[in-house]
């Protein structure tokens, strides 16, 4: 479990601190929800544009009692979800369960994911529509990528196709949105807040009976991530090392100060926001033992490293 403490202050505290941080990697334990909690957290890709073979694009659930509730849809979603079924014996994430989402933006690494999610699940049962929430754009896309696939879908509903008794399993309700209440059902209550990024682009809160959770997305330090949050259970968010940075060009560099979050901005807001518990996630570093020590210098509250399938 990687747990972060303030700095030691004797050497003799720093030998117990090192001690169980080289625990904590060996072990590769995370913090668990209680027995009790109906509300789990699932991080199904924590990656970034990289390909990575370790960390997936990014795609979080957020999974009350047996329904999942998507945010992104990165490469390889509903593979990530069909492994936490099975793996972690999520049922929320039975392939075919998979019927709501949110999208925070339409950058390629949190979308490449969409036609997967549309028609993977179909293929294997799915029988009704998918319910998708997002930015303006997320209709366009939607039906530009039905169109790319026309053939495959008539292919599957003609009379001789495997999907012919449930065509209706294909079909997306998208839905453009703005700040406020989006969407709730029995289980949860979404709200949407606008975040500061290369377009337009959402951060979601997640009010369910026993959490809140609240996820960024890709953004610079906003005034309404803290808003959102206000000593939310959980903050979802992403965050850059200066020593990563200094590896890219100069023009990225520009790009990340106007519209990314580095770890010394995202210490500042989350000792605002005060969250019980900080996840990084859509992180770039160096490594994460780099991410985590950067973190640990400036923030003293309680935070985590995300890794794909950690469940919280």
């Amino acid at each position: 479990m990687r747990v972060n403490t303030s700095r030691p202050r004797s050497s003799t505290a720093l030998l117990c601190a090192l001690a169980l941080l080289t625990a904590s990697f060996a072990t590769g334990q995370q913090p668990q929800t209680p027995a009790t909690s109906k509300t789990r957290i699932v991080l199904l890709g924590t990656g970034t544009p990289a390909p990575l073979p370790d960390r997936s694009g990014p795609a979080t659930a957020i999974v009350v009692d047996d329904t999942a509730y998507l945010v992104d849809f990165g490469p390889g979603v509903v593979r990530r979800a069909s492994a936490a079924f099975s793996d972690k014996d999520i049922k929320g994430l039975e392939p075919t369960k998979l019927r709501v989402a949110f999208v925070t933006h339409l950058h390629s690494d949190h979308t490449v994911g969409y036609p997967d999610f549309i028609f993977t699940p179909w293929t294997v049962g799915r029988r009704t529509p998918l319910e998708v929430y997002g930015p303006k754009g997320l209709k366009a896309m939607t039906g530009h990528l039905l169109e790319a696939y026309r053939v495959d879908i008539e292919t599957r509903t003609n009379p001789d196709g495997n999907q012919r008794g449930f065509p209706e399993g294909h079909q997306v309700n998208a839905h453009e949105i703005g700040p406020g209440v989006i969407y709730k059902d029995a289980n949860v209550t979404v709200t949407a807040f606008a975040t500061k990024h290369a377009m337009e682009s959402y951060g979601y809160r997640f009010d369910t009976a026993d959490r809140s959770v609240v996820i960024s997305g890709d953004t610079n330090p906003t005034q309404a991530t803290i808003d959102a949050c206000r000593g939310c259970d959980v903050l979802i968010h992403e965050a850059l090392t200066p020593a990563w940075l200094t590896t890219r060009p100069d023009s990225f560099q520009q790009f990340a100060g106007k519209y990314h979050t580095t770890t010394a901005e995202l210490a500042e807001l989350a000792r605002k926001a005060k969250p019980r518990l900080l996840i990084l996630y859509h992180y770039a570093s160096m490594s994460s033992e780099d991410l985590f020590d950067e973190m640990l210098a400036r923030y003293a509250g309680h935070f985590v490293i995300g890794r794909d399938f950690d469940v919280y």
